[in-house]
C-alpha cells in the first residue's frame, strides 16, 4: 500500500475502515455509495477523488471487489 497523503482525515480513513469491515465480502462496494456513508460518518474536508483512492486502496488491503460507478461531473 501506498503512503497516505499529508492531507488524510484521520476520521475518514476511520469511517472508510468501518464502512468495509462491515460490507459483504461477496459483492463489490460501491465507491459512490461508500463516498457517500463516509461524508455522514465524518466531516471531512477531502474531495471525492481523495476519498475514492483511499477507499479504492482500503478496499484492495481488504481484497474486495470495487465498483467503479462514482460520477465526475
Amino acid at each position: 500500500m501506498k503512503d497516505l497523503p499529508r492531507n488524510v482525515d484521520a476520521d475518514a480513513v476511520i469511517a472508510i475502515g468501518q464502512y468495509l469491515d462491515d460490507h459483504s465480502k461477496i459483492t463489490p462496494v460501491s465507491v459512490s455509495d461508500a463516498i457517500r456513508v463516509v461524508r455522514k460518518l465524518a466531516i471531512t474536508r477531502l474531495s471525492d477523488f481523495d476519498l475514492e483512492e483511499l477507499i479504492i486502496e482500503s478496499a484492495g488491503a481488504r481484497h474486495l471487489s470495487v465498483l467503479l460507478d462514482s460520477h465526475d461531473d
